[in-house]
């Protein structure tokens, strides 16, 4: 990603800090949990859709050529994000980089729930679900 963009920059930074918080997750379940099996498994499968989805943001990030019209900030410290979107710079995004945004705000910055026309948010709100519980949501 270019020097350029320091808006994405700073959110890459952010997205990186949640990956590596998914990845001492992923050995506290594996290792210190004291999980029965399944429980440990299903917290597994959880956590790496976790990290998918943040990896996917990533690459995401990696392919655009203009900073995206948003402001990314902690009051606490980096323990929490918050993610403002500038809805004037938002016109200038094509549909799926704006979808891509609005399922990333909801889904890692506590943002509002993705309208029902967002495809993206369909895709990835699946990762990291059980099979089982990712079809009986889609069939609810």
């Amino acid at each position: 990603m270019s020097e350029s963009l320091p808006r994405n920059k700073a959110l890459e930074h952010v997205l990186m800090e949640m990956l590596s918080v998914r990845e001492q997750a992923a050995n506290w379940v594996k290792s210190d949990s004291e999980l029965d099996p399944e429980s440990q498994r299903l917290m597994g499968d959880m956590n790496r859709g976790d990290q998918d989805s943040i990896q996917a943001f990533c690459s995401w990030l990696g392919t655009l050529k203009e900073d995206l019209p948003i402001t990314v900030s902690s009051a606490d410290g980096g323990r929490t994000w918050k993610l403002e979107v500038d809805e004037i710079g938002r016109s200038a995004l094509s549909e799926e980089d704006s979808e891509m945004l609005d399922t990333m705000a909801y889904m890692l910055f506590d943002g509002p729930e993705p309208g029902p026309a967002n495809k993206t948010a369909d895709k990835m709100l699946g990762l990291g679900l059980p099979e089982q519980l990712r079809k009986d949501l889609s069939d609810s």
